[in-house]
């Protein structure tokens, strides 16, 4: 996994996540992100990105993970996955792993993480009883402004109804998570401090 700050305008920064693999036949390193509404992106990894380990996988299942990130990308390259805020830890991906475009779908960067290691049976974060802040609602409020040229208007009415609704999965908490994941999803309480310590040494600057 990598991350990176995303500069926005007049306002703090904030993190960007991503899956690294390396290609196939040994290739170069790739990075595999949501960049926004149905701009799903692959490319080898830029320096200005952290990688972010993780010490439960195997090689055996890194390289697993690497040919689903190869296929997630054959499969939804040119259609693209939408943008969305609502995530319930319901598979995201159908059985060929192309993305599960039913009305209302979406996927932020962090929960596009999340639901790419669902789809391989391993749930980094237990979603039930995730929580609201004061402060999620103003960042929703903030992407809805910045792509809702992009949106239809059926997208733009159901992303407008789950502002203040839907849950935020923030990419450290993400991040943080799949760093210290053992084989148990972490709950709320647990992922938030693995957020906050993440953010420590690698926070918005």
């Amino acid at each position: 996994m990598a991350v990176t700050h995303f500069p926005r305008k007049n306002l703090p920064a904030q993190l960007h996540v991503g899956i690294v693999y390396q290609g196939r036949g040994k290739g170069k390193l790739n990075l595999l992100h949501l960049a926004a509404h149905y701009d799903l992106r692959c490319a080898p990894i830029k320096n200005r990105y952290k990688c972010v380990p993780s010490d439960y996988f195997d090689s055996d299942e890194l390289d697993f993970f690497a040919e689903t990130a190869a296929r997630v990308w054959e499969k939804n390259e040119h259609e693209g996955i939408p943008y969305g805020f609502r995530y319930t830890g319901a598979s995201e991906f159908n059985g060929d792993l192309s993305f599960a475009n039913k009305a209302g779908a979406g996927l932020t960067c962090a929960t596009f993480i999340m639901a790419f290691f669902s789809s391989r049976g391993y749930d980094i974060i237990d979603v039930s009883g995730w929580k609201n802040r004061t402060d999620d609602t103003e960042w929703q409020k903030w992407v809805y402004e910045e792509i809702e040229h992009l949106l239809s208007e059926e997208e733009a009415t159901s992303m407008r109804d789950s502002i203040g609704q839907a849950f935020r999965y923030r990419p450290e908490e993400v991040v943080g998570s799949y760093a210290g994941f053992e084989g148990v999803p972490l709950g709320f309480s647990d992922a938030v401090v693995m957020g906050e310590n993440f953010l420590l040494d690698y926070g918005p600057r």
